[in-house]
């Protein structure tokens, strides 16, 4: 009768934490807001140094960075979204037991 209350505790352990590993990986799932967010900021960011420095936007040397931001925040969220696809297909091959 023991071991039949062990087992069934293991077996409830087992199940609660692998629900709480779950909530975790969902919860870590990237969202519109986080991109948002960054975006938002580094436009904030360029706006602050206008304000504080208005005479960069007499050079062209704004602008050449300007866009090598903005490029390499399009590369990098074209690399974690590609990472967060492979990570969902691992993620679903675990879950399907292949």
């Amino acid at each position: 009768m023991k071991e039949d209350e062990l087992e069934n505790q293991a077996l409830f352990h087992k199940m609660q934490k692998r629900q709480e590993l779950f909530e975790e990986f969902e919860k870590l799932r990237p969202n519109w807001r986080g991109s948002a967010v960054r975006f938002a900021g580094t436009i904030l960011c360029v706006a602050f140094l206008i304000w504080m420095y208005p005479e960069i936007t007499q050079h062209p040397v704004l602008y050449i960075l300007l866009i090598l931001i903005l490029g390499v925040g399009a590369e990098l969220r074209a690399e974690s979204k590609r990472t967060n696809k492979r990570i969902d297909a691992l993620h679903k091959m675990f879950k399907d037991g292949i």
